[in-house]
């Protein structure tokens, strides 16, 4: 589970294939914090064939559904 620290720690977007496709993973790209990652995730389209994941600074990795879960719940009610 995330805490706090973890939302406000820098964090690293990288796009990864998704299962069954061919390509290799983009260049990471860091954040300031993971907000700013998840939001960045879940606002702009991935590259063709790929999906993000996200590397939390406590290493917890977060794929496309866990993604979406954080996104909702930022998003508040």
């Amino acid at each position: 589970m995330l805490t706090k620290d973890d939302l406000d720690s820098p964090a690293h977007l990288q796009y990864e294939p998704i299962a069954g496709q061919q390509g290799h993973p983009s260049d990471v790209t860091e954040f300031a914090s993971l907000r700013e990652a998840v939001h960045w995730a879940m606002t702009n389209e991935a590259p063709a064939g790929t999906h993000a994941v996200i590397r939390a600074a406590s290493g917890a990795v977060l794929g496309p559904r866990h993604l979406e879960e954080i996104w909702s719940s930022l998003q508040g009610p």
